[in-house]
């Protein structure tokens, strides 16, 4: 406890040194932008680098905030802005944008170690795919869980009004254990699972957009005489889940910055048994207090109904599913409803990305067959590192304690969100 103790006062002392303040940019000139240029690309098809940029067209170039084209070109995922600038042109202003792209097509590592269990995967991934920043993907993942493979393709909305579309495949013989939030096994049992989905998005506007899944999942029980507690069968679902979305993007010349929610609902028809209902929430807040430090709230809400109870227990969560550290990755519930708030103080900013620290106090609330209903708390902080020049998340470690049962969860982590 004294080390932890440690670990949260430094991060604590780092949170109150306030980074350098940003230099006062030159007054823009006067008019109106009427004309967007990208220059710096070379897989990237220009409609594709325009598109985001196109909501500044009609702005007088006085108002035009440039953290907002910064955040709007990060946003993208495959674009870091290297400077923007505001040019005289006939009636009006072009507002020039440099770029560079970052490194979109190489092999892709998942890698999550943590106290518990661990995930390691390796696909070959472009996630700039024909310049149209569409995202592919095919490659294996191997757990403590087992073996699966996965190919998918993620086609994104563009401009002319078409929806965007996605497909997802995935085969694998796992072994599932759960466990309680002290990390006693309740469950064992052994699978095949065969999930297939196809799914359609369409953005309304910049920041709202629309999405629905059809999905198909045949999970098989497999003999195991280690098995404990297994599911008395197992399920062929088909499922149909629309889903809404909103979200921004912000930058303060460090960190970038999300605020957005999205709801799902999803009808699970089972042909092996009962079908149910289920509905998640997930939503952020993140907003710059200062440059280079901001505040974060976090929350999250999945629902169930109960369904048949024999196969209940293939269809639970963990609680990464609301955003959650401080329960064991494998922990299994059937609801949950959580909140966390927190700081992130921007370190360093090298070359190839941006070194910072973040920390927060998670609650959250679960209900399942194992542990029934509890609630629990605790810190949860760490390092990132957001990658400027690979297409890919960040690369962090984190460290969450449990108030409630005393124990630590660490967990490393690349390639995955966060």
């Amino acid at each position: 406890m004294r080390h932890f103790i440690k670990i949260v006062t430094f991060i604590l002392l780092v949170f109150l040194v306030s980074p350098l303040a940003a230099q006062e940019a030159a007054s823009p000139p006067a008019g109106t932008i009427i004309k967007i240029e990208v220059d710096g690309l070379r897989r990237t098809k220009t409609h594709i680098a325009n598109y985001p940029l196109e909501r500044f067209l009609g702005l007088e170039g006085d108002l035009l905030d440039q953290n907002e084209v910064y955040a709007a070109v990060r946003n993208t995922g495959i674009l870091e802005m290297v400077s923007a600038e505001l040019i005289e042109i006939e009636n009006g202003l072009l507002l020039k944008v440099t770029v560079h792209e970052k490194w979109a097509f190489f092999p892709f590592p998942l890698i999550v170690i943590s106290s518990n269990n661990y995930f390691l995967g390796l696909f070959l991934a472009d996630t700039n795919a024909f310049g149209q920043r569409d995202q592919m993907a095919f490659g294996v993942m191997y757990s403590s869980s087992g073996l699966s493979g996965m190919v998918m393709y993620n086609h994104t909305p563009n401009r002319s009004g078409l929806p965007g579309w996605n497909t997802f495949i995935m085969y694998g013989q796992m072994e599932r254990e759960d466990f309680d939030g002290d990390e006693v096994l309740h469950r064992r049992y052994s699978t095949n699972q065969l999930r297939l989905s196809l799914g359609l998005n369409y953005s309304f506007t910049d920041f709202f957009s629309g999405s629905v899944s059809f999905s198909y999942a045949n999970i098989s029980l497999v003999e195991n005489p280690d098995s404990i507690n297994p599911p008395e069968n197992g399920a062929t679902l088909l499922s149909v889940s629309p889903g809404l979305s909103l979200r921004k993007s912000s930058w303060d010349g460090f960190l970038l910055s999300q605020q957005g929610i999205s709801l799902r609902y999803g009808y699970n028809f089972n042909l092996l048994g009962s079908s149910f209902h289920q509905a998640e929430m997930r939503g952020a807040y993140e907003r710059s207090l200062i440059p280079g430090f901001r505040a974060i709230l976090r929350t999250g809400i999945v629902w169930r109904s109960d369904g048949d109870t024999s196969t209940n227990i293939l269809f639970e969560h963990t609680p990464q599913s609301v955003q959650i550290d401080i329960l064991p990755r494998n922990f299994s519930a059937r609801h949950y409803a959580s909140f966390s708030a927190g700081l992130e103080k921007h370190l360093y900013r090298f070359r190839w990305g941006t070194l910072s620290t973040p920390g927060s106090w998670q609650c959250v609330f679960s209900h399942g067959p194992i542990s029934g209903s509890q609630f629990d708390h605790g810190p949860s902080g760490g390092i990132r590192f957001y990658l400027s020049r690979i297409a890919i998340p960040a690369i962090g470690l984190n460290l969450a304690y449990n108030i409630n049962s005393g124990l630590y969860q660490m967990v490393f982590n690349m390639g995955m969100e966060f």
